[in-house]
């Protein structure tokens, strides 16, 4: 779960839109994924959990997941970590 505190310091404005429409062209996002991002990135968040697969494909983040198709391209890829 990402705290309220860390998403409610990302603005909308032209600059933080801009830098969202950016990163939608190279990562497979939708806009609540991206202003999230957005918002973990503001506050040096590298590590997350979730069971949302789109994040496996944001570079610089560790992801910690079930999700078993996030799993499978990740081992697919030979970038899975089992602990």
């Amino acid at each position: 779960m990402i705290s309220s505190a860390v998403c409610t310091d990302v603005l909308v404005s032209e600059e933080t839109s801009n830098g969202a429409l950016t990163r939608f062209q190279t990562q497979l996002l939708d806009g609540y994924d991206l202003r999230i991002l957005q918002a973990l990135d503001k506050a040096g968040v590298t590590q997350i959990i979730t069971d949302d697969g789109d994040y496996v494909t944001v570079p610089g983040i560790k992801v910690f997941t079930a999700n078993s198709g996030a799993i499978a391209a990740a081992k697919s890829k030979g970038k899975l970590l089992v602990r």
